[in-house]
């Protein structure tokens, strides 16, 4: 008799913490993937990550996981964030014109773009400028969710945030992983 799949799930209602719980104690890394994908998918449908970062840091008081961990998942919680911003920001809709206004004087077609280190310098400033209002905006959500601590890395010390969330990725899913 062969085993049939069944159908990923999407309509999870458990609270986040419970949730986090149960992808952090999975033994199985590829069911913790799914897991973690349906949070994410969960999360761009409705961008709300401040119970899912209140949930990482319980984990985190409770000795669960590290608090790089909850610097990892403050980054990937945050995505949605950056998401929402990229379709209604005023400012980042306009850097984004601009930079496909330079991608078109080159030639390039809509789907096609530079590696950073090879593209214009004009394209080059207006990305960093889009990266520089994608990080006040997610400082500002952090904020906003009383997270000064995390917010004050990100803003005052990219770096080390930068740093501090490889390490809980890796706390997370092993040194060997790249995903």
């Amino acid at each position: 008799m062969s085993r049939r799949r069944a159908a990923p799930r999407f309509d999870d209602r458990r609270p986040p913490l419970v949730r986090l719980e149960s992808l952090i104690k999975e033994p199985g890394k590829a069911r913790s993937r799914r897991i973690l994908e349906r949070i994410r998918v969960e999360l761009d449908r409705t961008p709300e990550p401040g119970p899912w970062i209140a949930a990482a840091r319980s984990l985190e008081a409770k000795g669960a996981i590290s608090a790089d961990a909850v610097y990892y998942f403050v980054e990937l919680f945050l995505e949605c964030i950056t998401a929402q911003a990229a379709w209604n920001d005023p400012e980042m809709l306009r850097l984004y014109g601009e930079m496909d206004r330079v991608k078109r004087e080159h030639g390039l077609g809509e789907d096609d773009d530079w590696l950073v280190h090879e593209a214009p310098a004009e394209w080059q400033a207006l990305n960093a400028a889009w990266d520089r209002r994608d990080e006040e905006i997610r400082v500002a959500t952090l904020r906003a969710l009383g997270h000064h601590d995390i917010a004050d890395v990100m803003e005052g010390n990219p770096e080390e945030f930068g740093l501090r969330e490889a390490s809980g990725h890796h706390d997370l899913w092993g040194a060997g992983d790249e995903e």
